[in-house]
Order: C-alpha cells, then structure tokens, then sequence
C-alpha cells in the first residue's frame, strides 16, 4: 500500500492560475510564441505552406471557470518522441528530471540524451534563481509546453527524494518581515 505524501504544510501551486500570480517574472513561458522564440523555432501569426499546423498559443489550466480568448499561431508539425518532463529545480540549478507517461501517470525510466540536456541548458538560461517544478512538453528536443508547476499530482508521490526536494521546495514559513507574506518572501529570495 502506498503511503501519501502530507502537503498540509507546503505552498503548492494548484493550477496555471496560481503560478500566473505566483512566478510574474516568467509569464513569458505560457506564451508560446516567446516560448519558441527563445529557442528560435520559427512560427506564423498566419498559416502559410510552411507552417500549416495550428496551434493554441497561451494555454492556462485551471479549475476556475474563467473566460479567455487566446490567438492561435502556425508552427511546423511537432516531430519525434513526445515527452512530458517534470523539473525540480532549486535557485536556478536542476536537482532531478523525470520523465511523466501521460497516459498512466507513472515515472518512466531516465532516458540520458538530448532532452535532459536540452532542459538543463534551457533552465540555465532562463530559470536562474528559480525555485520551483516545471513541466515541460517535450517532441524530439524542444520543447512546445511549460507549466510552472508539477505534473503528477504531488500528494501521491512515494519517492523519498522526490517528497524530500518538494518539501524543500515548497515549505510554508510562518515568517512575516515588515508586512511581507511568506509567498512574497520566498520569491523575493529565489529571484
């Protein structure tokens, strides 16, 4: 029987939503065409013969009834394996990757290559002083979705390291300085 995680006492973004309010520095990331641009993959604001395939081009999750009216964008047809990636990562630096089976939900086996070095390149570049799980969806070696939360549902998790690090993550402080909440307090240090 698999024991679940007590996240009573973490600070875990619920949806897309949450991390809109929570991470403002990177809102960028649910923009895919900022998305593609720092990977300089080309897109179209318009379908053209060379970029046929449409596309959302802001996607938030949420539980919320909200409503939003996002463009769309033209892009190439996404090639090669399709991953989705979990990332902890602690001021600015990847302490694990694991790789998410959308369809069952379960951790597949470290797969070395071009996606795990893509991902920590990418961190490096765009994530410095970040502190947080992303998700990223991956097909071939870029990378065509991010979220700034997890993918699995982190109550779930069994993994000792992985309960571990999300502890760490996302640990509630009781401290108040000088009117600051303890969400605020934490950005302000890992930025």
């Amino acid at each position: 029987m698999q024991k679940k995680t007590d996240t009573s006492e973490l600070d875990i973004p619920k949806d897309d939503i949450d991390c809109w309010e929570r991470y403002p520095k990177h809102h960028w990331v649910y923009d895919l065409s900022r998305l593609l641009d720092a990977q300089h993959i080309g897109w179209s604001p318009y379908e053209v013969s060379m970029y046929p395939y449409r596309e959302l081009n802001m996607k938030l999750v949420s539980e919320m009834t909200v409503i939003r009216q996002f463009g769309f964008i033209y892009i190439k047809p996404p090639e090669g394996d399709h991953l989705i990636t979990e990332v902890y990562i602690t001021k600015g630096e990847v302490k694990i990757i694991r790789h998410i089976d959308q369809n069952t939900g379960k951790e597949l086996p470290n797969l070395v290559g071009e996606v795990e070095l893509r991902l920590s390149a990418f961190v490096t570049l765009h994530f410095a002083k970040f502190t947080g799980v992303i998700t990223c969806e991956t097909h071939g070696h870029d990378i065509h979705r991010i979220q700034l939360r997890a993918y699995s549902d982190l109550s779930l998790t069994t993994d000792s390291e992985i309960i571990k690090l999300t502890k760490r993550i996302y640990k509630r402080t009781d401290i108040t300085l000088n009117g600051l909440t303890d969400r605020i307090l934490h950005e302000s240090l890992a930025s």
